[in-house]
């Protein structure tokens, strides 16, 4: 009873946490920016609708090797799911990723409802970890991978410094994920400072990972639909970019999407101030800081439109539809 509560209270101080980042954040950079506001608003009004829409429908249809990719990260585990559904589920957590405080909450309902539709199959929690992690790597690969196609980099300390950390973070994780010795070392471990749950949470990564290592085919084909996923996402970064007249190199947008992806994960919610920080942070670079923080509400309204044309879908369905429940164990 007692650990529940404690449970309870650290909870509603994350939450109230994710808060004070949000919307002190987002406080701040409206007050520094108070006189240039209607200049920003200015920018906005003249958004170009081709590009914006073609931004929507893109984002869309890249969610279809998304959900191939969750199809076959679930196959593993022995439960079969069709494409329908997999795209399905994604526009749940799309949803719920807007309506609650944190980009994880969609993964939970992705979760939920992929083990209620698979007739209580726990290993889904496990497929969900892989297939979110498969997105997370991807993006660290392509974002590093900038530094070989865009110039401008090597001018700019903060891009190559985030490239730095980035390379860093990747062979780190790398090291958790597929070294079996160094997990169970580290698990064995008793670092007063290190969270017990900390610890779990790799050894649940490494356990959901090493599944796929028989199934060489199967990752191969999911960083493949991962990379096609990402730079469909990328695009529709830019186009957003294109609606608002901002010249930025696409090969810019590469090296950042990942980046915004990533802060994404911050205490915030849904990315709201941490969001538009970043984008001030890094197109400053390349544009004005004007047309940056446009950009940034612009793709915080995108984000929330898309999360509502979701929304929509999942209120008239509200599941998984009869025809598309072809979620089955083998």
């Amino acid at each position: 009873m007692k650990k529940s509560g404690v449970t309870k209270k650290r909870k509603a101080w994350k939450t109230i946490l994710r808060f004070v980042v949000s919307f002190g954040l987002m406080g701040i950079i409206l007050y520094l920016f108070r006189e240039q506001l209607p200049l920003v608003f200015q920018y906005l009004k003249e958004v170009q609708p081709l590009y914006f829409g073609m931004a929507v429908v893109l984002f869309f249809v890249g969610l279809l090797p998304v959900s191939f990719r969750l199809r076959y990260v679930i196959q593993v585990h022995g439960t079969k799911l069709s494409v329908a559904a997999a795209y399905y589920v994604n526009l749940i957590a799309l949803f719920f990723n807007n309506v609650l405080p944190s980009s994880v909450g969609g993964e939970m309902m992705k979760a939920y409802y992929l083990y209620k539709d698979s007739k209580g199959s726990v290993s889904v929690f496990s497929a969900v970890v892989v297939d979110r992690l498969f997105g997370l790597i991807t993006m660290l690969l392509i974002s590093i991978s900038t530094i070989f196609f865009f110039d401008s980099a090597q001018g700019s300390h903060k891009i190559m410094g985030s490239i730095v950390m980035l390379a860093a973070s990747t062979i780190t994780l790398g090291i958790f994920i597929f070294n079996k010795k160094i997990v169970d070392t580290l698990c064995q471990l008793h670092i007063p400072l290190l969270p017990a749950i900390f610890i779990e949470k790799i050894r649940e990564i490494y356990r959901a990972m090493y599944e796929y290592r028989e199934h060489k085919g199967i990752f191969g084909r999911c960083v493949a639909l991962t990379l096609l996923g990402q730079t469909t996402y990328i695009f529709a970064n830019y186009l957003l970019a294109r609606s608002l007249a901002i010249e930025i190199p696409l090969v810019f947008f590469f090296f950042f999407v990942p980046i915004l992806l990533l802060m994404g994960a911050a205490p915030s919610v849904n990315g709201i101030g941490v969001r538009e920080a970043t984008f001030l942070f890094y197109l400053t670079e390349f544009t004005t800081s004007e047309k940056a923080l446009s950009l940034s509400l612009l793709t915080t309204f995108f984000m929330i439109l898309v999360g509502m044309i979701s929304g929509l879908i999942y209120a008239f369905k509200g599941g998984l539809a009869a025809e598309e429940k072809k979620v089955s164990l083998e």
